[in-house]
């Protein structure tokens, strides 16, 4: 017969069982993991040219490694947005690890198309084409507003002031900014 401790041991590992199979669920359903290049990781945050005074977005944030970068560029403040909460795991593992005492870095699991930006001024993602013309709106008010989106792969369609840079890989890097 099982006693209090084992029987709450096995309760704790069957959750931890189901939480993890959920968790990977939604990362194949909903969020597939599909990373920047970290070849062209440098490059991006390059042209993005962040100062101290930016307040970085990256939409799908992912593991949180440009979200890092850019910290560690610029030592702005940075925000990673992602539904999935593995990848949100291991960018708040990754925060902890390098920088461990800093609150300029955030991790959250925020819905994009719903989430305030008024008050930052530079826009990262890597979305796909479906998500893009969702945000097309927002971008284009946030742009108009004076701050700037930067787009690994897929653009926004008759935004104006549009930039195409061929990066290094060949891709291309969507950059609008605002007159």
């Amino acid at each position: 017969m099982l006693n209090g401790i084992t029987l709450g041991i096995i309760i704790v590992i069957v959750i931890f069982v189901f939480l993890v199979i959920i968790s990977l669920l939604t990362n194949i359903l909903l969020a597939p993991v599909i990373r920047t290049p970290k070849k062209v990781i440098q490059e991006i945050l390059d042209i993005m040219n962040l100062t101290k005074q930016d307040t970085f977005v990256d939409f799908g944030c992912g593991d949180g490694r440009l979200v890092l970068s850019a910290y560690e560029q610029a030592r702005c403040k940075c925000i990673g947005y992602d539904i999935s909460p593995i990848m949100l795991i291991l960018a708040k593992t990754a925060r902890v690890v390098r920088y461990p005492l800093v609150k300029d870095i955030l991790f959250d699991a925020q819905d994009i198309f719903q989430v305030d930006i008024s008050k930052v001024s530079k826009i990262y993602c890597f979305l796909d084409e479906k998500s893009m013309n969702i945000l097309k709106e927002k971008l284009d008010n946030f742009v108009r507003g004076g701050g700037e989106v930067y787009s690994y792969e897929y653009g926004l369609a008759d935004l104006k002031n549009e930039k195409k840079v061929i990066l290094s890989n060949g891709n291309t890097l969507y950059v609008y900014r605002g007159a």
